[in-house]
């Protein structure tokens, strides 16, 4: 193995493993990251020409990354369907975060149920295409004004649902 290697991780794998341990508990997941974020510097021919301040940055970035990636990892295997989880926050949540989260998650797609077809196809068109109002009103023959109020509706009633669930009076 390079000298040059061994040192890049004598030098960083301390604080390296310290900023994941922030954010996973588990000591073997938190070591397992930890070898792909020196893997992937062993594998960055170009980071050794950078100052130790550089190096450390690149490391905690590829971490950050990498933190990132198994995040969005696990919320596809989750039940949870890809197009109702929008991007993900810069800051990780705790556990118990992301048990809340997900809990959140999947009564919204409960409540979702509950809507018609062409609800589901409004708020789809509205919040997971980005489309506007009057984009909406053109492709449903519509006004501008009575997709707004469909908009409204939906959503007034999607939010009704989603607080019965909540509640627990519906399942």
């Amino acid at each position: 193995m390079d000298v040059r290697n061994d040192t890049l991780y004598d030098r960083f794998a301390y604080p390296v493993s310290k900023y994941i341990c922030r954010y996973l508990p588990n000591k073997q997941d938190a070591e397992d990251l930890l070898v792909e974020v020196f893997l992937a510097a062993f594998n960055n021919v170009e980071l050794h020409g950078l100052s130790n301040t550089r190096q450390l940055a690149w490391l905690i970035r590829v971490a950050r990354n990498k933190l990132v990636d198994r995040r969005r990892h696990m919320a596809l295997l989750s039940m949870v369907p890809i197009d109702l989880v929008q991007e993900f926050a810069d800051d990780i949540p705790t556990p118990e975060q992301h048990v809340q989260q997900q809990e959140s998650y999947e009564r919204l797609n409960q409540a979702l149920k509950h809507l018609s077809p062409s609800q589901r196809k409004l708020l789809s068109l509205r919040y997971i295409s980005n489309m506007n109002y009057r984009e909406i009103a053109n492709m449903l023959g519509k006004s501008e004004e009575a997709v707004r109020q469909m908009c409204s509706r939906t959503l007034r009633q999607l939010r009704g649902i989603y607080q019965q669930i909540e509640g627990g009076k519906s399942q």
